[in-house]
């Protein structure tokens, strides 16, 4: 008699724990790598591209893009953010080698208004094999989550020869916006 009743509280208790392992496995990650094949065609190949959350509000997260050669004259990084979570840009930072960087408020993948890059929001930073971009995901209102496209591209080169994370107009998985 009493290991009869002990199945049912067994059951009971999970059957209230398996509805949580879902939302925890659904949980954007804090940090999250894009692998990218080597394209000896293209002119400044992309590797791999790594999104880390910032440490917390206030504080910049990072986007760290590898490339397959080390870092050129004329060669260039674009990155589109999406931190509001719909899936539609809201920065653009644009970067050439051993220049300046500009970052604008984005409406979409083609429209790039208001220079922003007076506001702090973000700078990009290319040394080596490594471009690192570091923006602040609130920059222009409160951020949960982000996500990033990529591409690098090379100045007087045709367009064919740039490469694009994860690819033309499409945006990474989410990552959370800070880890505190």
């Amino acid at each position: 008699m009493r290991r009869l009743l002990l199945a049912p509280v067994a059951l009971m208790a999970l059957a209230t724990a398996a509805p949580a392992a879902p939302a925890v496995a659904s949980a954007p990650p804090t940090e999250r790598t894009i692998t990218d094949p080597v394209e000896p065609h293209k002119a400044y190949d992309i590797v791999s591209v790594t999104l880390k959350a910032a440490s917390a509000a206030g504080r910049k997260a990072r986007v760290t893009v590898v490339h397959g050669r080390r870092v050129d004259v004329g060669d260039g990084i674009d990155v589109w953010v999406d931190s509001d979570g719909d899936r539609v840009p809201d920065l653009f930072i644009t970067g050439v080698s051993f220049s300046e960087y500009g970052v604008y408020r984005a409406r979409d993948w083609d429209r790039h208004h208001r220079d922003i890059s007076d506001r702090g929001c973000a700078s990009v930073r290319m040394i080596g094999t490594k471009s690192v971009i570091r923006f602040d995901p609130s920059c222009l209102g409160p951020s949960e989550r982000f996500s990033v496209s990529v591409r690098s591209h090379v100045q007087d080169r045709a367009a064919r020869t740039d490469d694009y994370v994860p690819g033309v107009h499409r945006l990474t998985k989410r990552v959370l916006s800070y880890t505190g």
